[in-house]
């Protein structure tokens, strides 16, 4: 499995450069990409189950969705470094897990 990041406008070179500042984040939380997903799926879970307490993430799956927050901003953030501020997305949900 692979990072992909999809932001418009963005070059092939300035996706790479997010896409390492990712994997950077990653690695210094020393969480796995696939890690990372599986609790954000599990708390997307929960939320789609209404918060049912039988499907609440695992306090493992909690963390790691928290974390996986921080590289889809690091990615933004290096991929569009030298956009115009106005032009830089707001929505931190670009980074996607691929095969």
């Amino acid at each position: 499995m692979r990072l992909q990041l999809e932001i418009k406008g963005a070059s092939p070179e300035e996706k790479q450069r997010g896409i390492e500042a990712a994997k950077a984040v990653l690695a210094a939380a020393g969480i796995s990409a696939e890690e990372a997903t599986d609790g954000m799926f599990a708390l997307e879970n929960w939320d789609d189950s209404s918060f049912d307490d039988d499907e609440a993430p695992s306090k493992d799956e909690d963390v790691a969705a928290a974390i996986w927050m921080d590289p889809n901003k690091a990615a933004i953030i290096a991929c569009c470094a030298d956009w115009p501020s106005d032009a830089v997305p707001e929505n931190y949900q670009f980074l996607e897990l691929v095969d």
